[in-house]
């Protein structure tokens, strides 16, 4: 009887669960061996592989707290980049030659360009990374991307992304599966997002179901993305709905964990797409995508994500290619639901008569 593939990675899918359940229970036996910092840190994580959400709501969350003066330092690995262990703090004053793609990660460049104010720390050690930001910048709030695994460095806050048209795929371990941890690690979140909520997934509400058995409803929001502009590549140039729908039809364009809700979102906004082009999470682009491309939309706008958009650009201008003349970014946003109680939340971060005391509290 031949094998499944998913057969072959069952041994490893249980290995790697218990090893995650040991470590679990280690941090929860010995809180010791999580070290505290002396401002606060609100991390923002998932239980799976893939993207839930994540960096948009750093970026959410920053764009919030830099409204009530505060300065925020964002903590992340930089997922993607060359030199994962060269240690890297990107500022408002960084120099053009430091802000590439490939030496930072295409979110963590996607963060720099949409919240220039907000400092990157890129470090693969997240307790040296928060000390690094501690002490050469002294913000207000560290906020950590992509941390909830990461229970080295406490925190004050874990928020927890799912998404809801793919949740938790077969519910098996990594490699057999997307989960990283179990569901019952809810129990260390402060509170969860269902992201992607408008094109939830066909079983959402009876999966749902294991998810409020390990955290409060009053805990648990819903969230999607809109899109609140489309600028051109090239220039500053940018365009509303209606005026982008007056160029006539469009071609597409994205290397995300799920392409086709892009693409979706899109056509439910009224776009019509002639033609779509999938490539990876965090791909790489080549002269060969480019051309790809370039073939695929001819003379027609080319749509794609801010995430690729950082990598196509960079690669087009090294190649004096003119795909930079159609191409057109989708600004997205994090719309979500039931805002005012969400970010009552974070009320003890804006507040300094309620300020939490300056050593974090969860591992």
């Amino acid at each position: 009887m031949a094998l499944h593939s998913t057969d072959l990675l069952t041994a490893p899918a249980l290995l790697y669960g218990a090893f995650m359940a040991g470590r679990n229970l280690l941090y929860d036996l010995f809180p010791a061996l999580s070290q505290s910092v002396e401002i606060p840190v609100i991390c923002v994580g998932n239980l799976t592989t893939g993207g839930t959400g994540k960096t948009p709501m750093v970026a959410y969350l920053t764009k919030y707290f830099h409204k009530h003066n505060l300065t925020i330092a964002i903590l992340s690995r930089g997922y993607g980049r060359k030199n994962r262990k060269d240690p890297k703090l990107i500022t408002k004053v960084s120099t053009i030659d430091n802000l590439a793609a490939r030496e930072l990660g295409d979110e963590a460049l996607m963060l720099h360009q949409q919240i220039p104010d907000a400092a990157l720390v890129l470090n693969g050690d997240r307790v040296r990374g928060a000390h690094t930001a501690i002490k050469r910048l002294a913000p207000n709030l560290l906020l950590m991307d992509d941390g909830f695994q990461h229970r080295r460095l406490r925190r004050n806050f874990n928020l927890v992304m799912i998404d809801s048209q793919k949740l938790f795929g077969n519910h098996r371990f990594l490699p057999a599966g997307p989960l990283r941890e179990p569901l019952s690690a809810l129990k260390r979140a402060d509170a969860v997002v269902l992201n992607k909520f408008d094109q939830c997934h066909p079983h959402f509400y009876s999966e749902t179901a294991d998810i409020l058995s390990h955290i409060s409803p009053k805990k648990v929001f819903c969230s999607s993305y809109h899109f609140h502009r489309f600028t051109a590549a090239n220039s500053s140039n940018s365009l509303s709905l209606s005026e982008l729908k007056k160029l006539g039809p469009l071609c597409a364009c994205s290397g995300l964990a799920n392409n086709e809700y892009f693409f979706a979102q899109l056509r439910s906004l009224g776009l019509q797409l002639e033609e779509t082009a999938s490539f990876t999470d965090h791909h790489n682009y080549h002269n060969t995508d480019l051309k790809r491309l370039m073939t695929m939309s001819g003379t027609q706008p080319l749509i794609t994500t801010a995430k690729d958009a950082v990598k196509i650009k960079a690669l087009a201008e090294r190649k004096e290619n003119d795909l930079l003349q159609q191409l057109w970014v989708a600004e997205i946003g994090l719309k979500i639901d039931n805002e005012s109680s969400f970010l009552k939340l974070f009320d003890p971060f804006v507040r300094p008569q309620n300020r939490p005391a300056n050593k974090s509290t969860r591992p």
